[in-house]
């Protein structure tokens, strides 16, 4: 009998599959955790929980650090804040599974943003699935079915701000610690999000297990956790196979809001949802195989 064996390959796979049900769970767990916190309040508390022990591991990255990176850091920070507060809340009005699908839409969001930036025009390709997106966006959002509210049009504006953060993000990680990045997008996000709840919401949080739970969740396994496997495994398995795997997000995330907040879809809207995630994933794969020709699926 032969022997079964995991392949690294294999093993990446599966860390990367097991990272975006982690990451499609945190829709949940801040759905949830919003009854008991404002969400810019919310906001300040999650990402100070991750930079704690984030910067506490990681300290050595912290020292010596040029004025230059700061700056970068910082401006990139801007960004990473301005799409998880607009998700954050627009998830107080809207459900899981639109939040996840309209945060999706980043993906075909940045080739757009790339051209006015560098110059670089969109493909045919890019334009078949925005196309693909946009008719499946009609289909979910259709007054029929479910039409738009405040916190859909809030998370789409979060894609967009992480589209922006996507495309700088591209840009100086090649020449800056993604780890001292990754730690100041914690810091700024939780003081910028501190401040602005005493001026734009009727601030509150109710030291709550619900809340605690949540904060916990989000900053340990849904950012620290995720983040790094993420980075240690991506290298592991092909652009191809890595782009199908993180399309499993939404799914984990409508599946989980099935599950847990007993928030169903209707057959026009699974649709409008399969569609959605078809064009963003045949962009990205299809995208992935002309640039690895030779790289096995």
């Amino acid at each position: 009998m032969k022997k079964f064996s995991i392949t690294g390959s294999t093993k990446a796979e599966a860390v990367l599959a097991f990272t975006t049900l982690l990451w499609g769970m945190t829709f949940i767990v801040i759905k949830t955790g919003l009854d008991d916190a404002s969400p810019l309040m919310f906001l300040c508390l999650r990402f100070s929980a991750a930079f704690i022990p984030f910067v506490i591991i990681f300290r050595k990255r912290f020292q010596n650090l040029s004025a230059k990176t700061i700056r970068r850091a910082v401006f990139l920070s801007l960004f990473f804040f301005s799409g998880y507060a607009m998700q954050t809340i627009g998830l107080k009005y809207t459900t899981v599974a639109k939040s996840s699908l309209f945060t999706y839409l980043f993906a075909v969001i940045v080739p757009p943003l790339q051209f006015f930036f560098t110059g670089k025009k969109p493909k045919l390709l890019n334009i078949s699935g925005l196309a693909v997106v946009f008719c499946g966006m009609i289909i979910f959002t259709s007054p029929g079915n479910s039409s738009m509210n405040i916190g859909d049009w809030l998370t789409i504006v979060g894609a967009v701000g992480y589209s922006f953060f996507i495309i700088f993000v591209d840009k100086y990680t090649g020449e800056e610690d993604p780890v001292v990045l990754t730690g100041f997008q914690f810091l700024v996000s939780a003081v910028i999000a501190g401040v602005l709840s005493f001026f734009l919401e009727e601030a509150f949080v109710r030291p709550t297990l619900n809340l605690t739970v949540s904060i916990l969740y989000l900053a340990i396994p849904g950012s620290i956790i995720a983040i790094s496997l993420m980075n240690k495994y991506q290298g592991g398995t092909t652009p191809v196979k890595a782009c199908i795997i993180y399309a499993l997000e939404p799914v984990f995330t409508i599946f989980f809001g099935w599950m847990i907040l007993k928030e169903g879809l209707t057959s026009a809207e699974l649709l409008g949802a399969l569609l959605i995630i078809a064009g963003v994933v045949f962009t990205e794969v299809i995208g992935a195989l002309k640039k690895r020709k030779k790289a096995p699926l």
